[in-house]
């Protein structure tokens, strides 16, 4: 085996390795979307204004499933280095053009209906704080003000006239007011009185876009630190190829 034959297998079967890790962090990132709690509750949110809002958890099985097959990529790539055999590195080179191809699909997803949610938080966070706060997604509400800072969805003015409201006969929840060291609301009395510094006077619009588009980079920045990755592994699949055929043509 020559010099070049040698190293271009050496190369790939490193690059196979930091490819199964690679589908790790895919598998990881996808898991991690689907089954954090505090994601769930930014998620029902989400889903509430925008009536279509899952799009990461979309994101999220497409990640797992090309996450357990980068693991069978990495399989046939490191075999077909081992045993200098071109039709595992064909199906090697396949599968990864295949995976690239899902990567940037999922990829323009993730920034098309990112920006499509985006566009429809407006007025359909006012609408789910007047509808569906106090009837089935408090927690999910509560959450996100405490967590974000903020109150209401334009801001704390959504509470007017909303179902909570009228049942209650206030004017915002506790999870509008600021918070004291044991995590509970400074003083309910001025908070609901609407008094500066004692309840969160923006609202949760904007933060929940940065949080949007925070998540959202996260799943396009794994996708394109992998393809980087492919676009190796590719090249070097390729030439490992052309080598085996010229040492077959030089050995007869």
């Amino acid at each position: 085996m020559g010099f070049f034959s040698g190293c271009a297998r050496l190369l790939l079967i490193v690059f196979n390795f930091i490819f199964w890790l690679s589908g790790a962090a895919i598998l990881g990132v996808g898991i991690w979307i689907l089954v954090d709690p505090n994601m769930k509750e930014y998620m029902e949110v989400i889903k509430d204004a925008s009536k279509d809002g899952e799009f990461l958890k979309v994101a999220a099985y497409i990640l797992i499933g090309f996450g357990a097959f980068v693991f069978l990529v990495g399989f046939c790539g490191c075999c077909g280095a081992i045993r200098s055999s071109k039709c595992l590195l064909g199906f090697y080179i396949l599968f990864l053009v295949v995976v690239f191809a899902g990567e940037l699909a999922a990829g323009i997803y993730v920034a098309v209906y990112k920006n499509d949610t985006n566009s429809k938080l407006d007025s359909g966070l006012t609408k789910s704080i007047q509808e569906n706060y106090g009837v089935k997604l408090t927690t999910a509400w509560d959450f996100v003000q405490t967590e974000l800072k903020c109150c209401g969805g334009v801001n704390y003015t959504d509470y007017k006239n909303s179902t909570w409201t009228r049942e209650n006969d206030k004017v915002i929840p506790p999870s509008c007011c600021t918070l004291n060291s044991t995590g509970q609301p400074e003083s309910y009395d001025n908070c609901n009185q609407l008094k500066p510094n004692f309840f969160y006077e923006k609202g949760c619009r904007d933060a929940l876009e940065d949080w949007i588009n925070d998540h959202s980079v996260i799943i396009i920045g794994v996708g394109c630190g992998i393809a980087a990755l492919e676009i190796f592994g590719l090249i070097c699949a390729i030439c490992f190829c052309r080598h085996i055929d010229r040492e077959k043509y030089s050995s007869n």
